[in-house]
């Protein structure tokens, strides 16, 4: 029995240096993630007016053309 009870608190052991070990390897990666993520919202978002813009344009000219259509029919 105390065979057995040596082998878990070994195990248990392992168990905890393998969780610490993770969990500093982890920690860095997932900073680094929130940090690229935050510069990929700015880009999105600084990118948004100019697409809004386009996309704006782009209406009007497939309205123009709607319109055009509409003329020409019987």
């Amino acid at each position: 029995m105390q065979q057995l009870r040596a082998k878990v608190a070994e195990l248990r052991g392992e168990l905890e240096a393998f969780s610490t070990g993770i969990v500093a390897r982890v920690k860095p990666l997932r900073t680094e993630i929130d940090t690229l993520t935050g510069k990929l919202e700015a880009a999105v978002s600084s990118l948004r007016p100019e697409v809004e813009s386009v996309g704006s344009g782009l209406s009007q000219k497939i309205d123009a053309l709607d319109a055009e259509l509409a003329e020409l029919e019987p």
